[in-house]
């Protein structure tokens, strides 16, 4: 009964950090942070929000403010990313978790710059949920 699954009601804890795993935490986390800062790039490259902010002011600002909350929610899931990768982690489940926040960073940055909003709306709305999924899933 001393089985950590037993004791937890099934829920499996992490492993313990080993040396190992303190490097492959290191490397994940800079791939994703790598994979962020380049859809954050290429998203700002894509969007031009100047003819936006001069045809509808009022509408640009609403839905600025819509981005700055997607990036609340985008730097707090890459946040539960970085933490989960201190830990045990397989290379397709650390694939995943840099894909979806490199989504989230990326869609977040294309509403900013008022660029391509419905796509964006829907890539970030998908990435999140399958980061949710994935969190979920993963053994």
């Amino acid at each position: 009964m001393s089985d950590a699954r037993s004791i937890a009601g099934g829920f499996a804890w992490p492993r313990p950090r080993t040396p190992a795993l303190v490097g492959r935490a290191a490397v994940w986390r800079s791939a994703t942070l790598a994979s962020c800062v380049l859809a954050v790039v290429v998203a700002a490259r894509l969007g031009h929000p100047a003819p936006y902010l001069d045809a509808d002011p009022a509408l640009a600002h609403l839905l600025r403010g819509m981005a700055l909350i997607k990036a609340f929610i985008a730097l707090g899931s890459i946040g539960a990313v970085f933490w989960r990768c201190g830990w045990a982690l397989s290379a397709p489940v650390a694939v995943g978790y840099a894909a979806g926040a490199s989504l989230l960073a990326g869609s977040t940055m294309l509403i900013w710059q008022l660029t391509w909003i419905p796509l964006a709306a829907v890539v970030f709305h998908a990435a999140a949920l399958g980061m949710l999924v994935l969190g979920w899933r993963e053994r």
